[in-house]
């Protein structure tokens, strides 16, 4: 025996009719600019309106970047410019130094790989004059080193 008989009417709240509306009025609202946003006539519109503010918009932003670059080099700063180039040159210095690991890796895998092979036994060789006066005992003598002359 609780049938509501008020048909949805709440003496107590006295803003529910409000709200009963404003909800209707908001997905009527919905529905209407889903329709309207979602047709070519609507797209084309936006993107007509939108080609002629980035076109008015172009002047505006070559005289921002002008007055940037004069600002950013009186302050002894770097420009975009400048900081995309010198980021492209560390880059490649990078790619270098990368390479360059590489072939080390390479150097040291094949001294790596001689130092675990065994020796070959050399065979008899005659000696050379050279070697026998060194076995026989006279030191060689020096070679004279060069000097820097120095300019005052």
């Amino acid at each position: 025996m609780s049938q509501n008989t008020t048909g949805g009417f709440d003496p107590n709240d006295p803003f529910g009719n409000w709200r009963t509306i404003r909800d209707a009025n908001l997905d009527a609202w919905a529905k209407g600019m889903t329709s309207l946003v979602n047709t070519e006539v609507f797209a084309k519109a936006i993107g007509l309106q939108l080609d002629t503010l980035l076109a008015a918009s172009a002047p505006v932003q070559d005289m921002v970047n002008q007055h940037m670059e004069t600002y950013l080099a009186k302050m002894s700063m770097p420009s975009r410019g400048e900081v995309v180039s010198l980021a492209g040159r560390l880059t490649n210095i990078e790619l270098r130094l990368d390479d360059m690991q590489a072939q080390l890796d390479e150097v040291l895998e094949a001294i790596r790989s001689l130092a675990a092979a065994p020796a070959p036994v050399p065979a008899a060789q005659p000696a050379a004059p050279e070697a026998e006066e060194a076995a026989a005992g006279e030191p060689k003598p020096a070679t004279p080193r060069r000097s820097r002359k120095t300019t005052e």
